[in-house]
């Protein structure tokens, strides 16, 4: 009689649980991100599951960490398309992929970068911290080039309130940035505006006025660029949308 081979089920594993979740996460939200749900799908009950994760928030810091890294590769991706010494364009190739992530991702961005999941508290210098510093500190690096090289324009403190120099030097502190507060202001700035502009593209709100808003949205990114360089003689204005 010939045996008859019951098909093995693959190993339970953390990339498994996340690869499920953000499934779950893309269909129905956050909310959708449940342990038993997670189970289930994987064909594994809810106490074999909690061998790997304690809970619903262990799931969402897994996937918050992971598309965060993942956001953070598609943006090295773009910076590592320019050669080393063009410190402007690698910025505006790293930001473009960072865009084009988004659009491609938009659970996934909102989830890492919109508004909080209500009820869940992220592990204070968890996973989500540590993949939150390693996409600032990958946005920093670039800015840091463009410092070096003598392009970013920097910011007279003096014109500075006594509390933003003050909340500026704390942030530089702790992220280890060599940076006065008018060399991070900039970098504030620059994180601040590209986020929002990217953040009113993917969630719709410029479908009133473009339904397809690429063009706009570069010549924003190309113009806050230009707002953040030094204007040299040496180096020609941002180039047009294309």
């Amino acid at each position: 009689m010939q045996e008859v081979l019951t098909p093995r089920r693959a190993p339970l594993t953390v990339e498994r649980i996340v690869d499920t979740s953000r499934a779950l996460l893309v269909e129905g939200g956050p909310e959708a991100v449940v342990v038993r749900e997670v189970a289930r799908r994987l064909e594994v009950t809810a106490p074999a599951l909690y061998r790997h994760v304690s809970g619903r928030d262990d799931l969402l810091t897994l996937l918050i960490a992971a598309c965060s890294d993942e956001a953070t590769a598609a943006a090295a991706a773009g910076r590592d398309s320019v050669p080393a010494h063009d410190p402007v364009a690698r910025l505006r190739e790293a930001t473009w992929a960072f865009r084009s992530w988004a659009l491609g991702h938009p659970a996934e961005f909102g989830l890492v970068f919109g508004t909080p999941v209500a009820g869940y508290a992220a592990p204070e210098d968890g996973p989500t911290t540590a993949a939150s510093q390693r996409f600032g500190a990958f946005f920093g690096g670039l800015f840091a080039e463009l410092l070096a090289a003598g392009l970013l324009r920097t910011v007279d403190a003096r014109t500075l309130t006594a509390g933003e120099r003050e909340s500026l030097r704390a942030f530089a502190a702790r992220v280890g940035a060599p940076w006065g507060p008018g060399e991070t202001y900039p970098f504030v700035e620059g994180y601040h505006r590209m986020l929002g502009s990217i953040t009113v593209e993917v969630s719709g709100h410029l479908r009133w006025a473009f339904p397809d808003a690429e063009a706009f949205v570069r010549r924003q990114l190309d113009e806050l660029l230009d707002d953040l360089l030094v204007t040299r003689p040496d180096r020609p204005a941002s180039a047009p949308p294309s």
